[in-house]
């Protein structure tokens, strides 16, 4: 990368559904190629000149194609949730998961499947902890595939390895719901990950009385010491926040930086935005966009209103011109490439 300190990763991991079948293709962009100008010089000149978005004709060939697993359970077989174990640190193990529970591992460096894939690490170790939440699938009409329908459902579970009777082995144990309800809005992990932040739709009374600012998940970049994602309150504004306070002193989060990584036409409807941490400063965007017609400003829409999805993905990189680490003022998002796919018979579901 130019004398540009490296990225982590090499790979986005981008997993496609086919609209004439149930099947699922991973495919694996690679960054350097599609995402990243050779140099920040590079980036910084392209700015000044069109800062346009290139169109991408076709995803990478699949690495892998996956399949709705056979179930009894109604409408439980299609695949509905595709995931890093580790996303800090390995690009290659995807979990992936339907709603009658199968789960299986793959790994996309080796191409092997491991079912029932639960990644479990002893303490201190390196590897990342799996937080498993809503392991209780809601099927409809109250009906849940995993839950012990006179207990209720459970919503937080632990993987334990030890006895149970004559056998030893691991064994999922409920824990007790924690203390919140409803929809969760937006999560992250602060203490290292030992304390986990959650809002959710409702208020409620916590400290001070604020809420988590931020849409979704928020990635936090050790680099920086501060937590990147989307604004709540507008989601095409890229914040950082400084969380530290949060967890002990029951803090309200501090906006320390703001940009605006893509300027849209108003048609534009973002539906869905994720960012994924490349580690060293280095992120992929990828916003999910339909096109809307009418006169109500794309406030709102209608089914026959939308013309076009696509997504969009954007590469960039954060640069600290300051004095040193811990000099937030001189933080500078630099954009790179922004490439768009249009949806025909695949549609981009994940981007991982």
């Amino acid at each position: 990368m130019g004398g540009m300190e490296r990225m982590i990763r090499r790979f986005v991991n981008i997993v496609a559904e086919r609209r004439s079948s149930d099947m699922y293709t991973l495919h694996r962009l690679d960054v350097s190629k599609h995402l990243f100008f050779p140099s920040t010089a590079a980036a910084e000149a392209a700015n000044k000149t069109n800062g346009k978005v290139s169109i991408l004709p076709w995803l990478p060939a699949p690495t892998m194609r996956f399949e709705p697993s056979p179930t009894t359970l109604w409408d439980a077989g299609k695949l509905e949730m595709f995931a890093l174990v580790s996303p800090r640190s390995c690009e290659d193990r995807i979990l992936c998961s339907n709603t009658a529970g199968h789960t299986t591992l793959y790994d996309a460096y080796w191409g092997w499947f491991m079912p029932m894939a639960i990644s479990v690490a002893r303490p201190g170790a390196s590897e990342e902890d799996l937080y498993v939440m809503n392991t209780s699938v809601d099927l409809g009409y109250g009906l849940s595939s995993f839950a012990d329908l006179r207990n209720g459902p459970s919503s937080f579970d632990v993987l334990r390895f030890g006895s149970l009777g004559s056998d030893r082995g691991w064994r999922w144990d409920p824990l007790p719901p924690p203390p919140f309800a409803g929809n969760v809005r937006s999560y992250t992990v602060v203490d290292g990950g030992s304390t986990i932040c959650v809002s959710t739709r409702e208020w409620r009374q916590a400290g001070g009385g604020w809420v988590l600012p931020f849409d979704g998940a928020a990635e936090y970049v050790p680099d920086l010491k501060l937590w990147m994602g989307f604004s709540s309150s507008d989601s095409q504004q890229l914040c950082a926040w400084d969380l530290s306070g949060v967890a002990k002193d029951d803090k309200p989060p501090t906006l320390e930086h703001s940009w605006t990584d893509l300027k849209t036409p108003k048609e534009w409807s973002p539906s869905r935005i994720s960012l994924i941490n490349l580690g060293k400063g280095w992120f992929c965007i990828a916003k999910t966009f339909r096109v809307v017609n009418g006169d109500d400003g794309g406030e709102s829409f209608h089914l026959d209103s939308v013309e076009d999805k696509f997504a969009v993905l954007t590469g960039i990189q954060m640069v600290n011109r300051g004095g040193g680490q811990d000099d937030q003022e001189g933080i500078e998002m630099i954009r790179h490439k922004s490439i768009r796919y249009m949806f025909t018979d695949e549609m981009i579901r994940w981007v991982l």
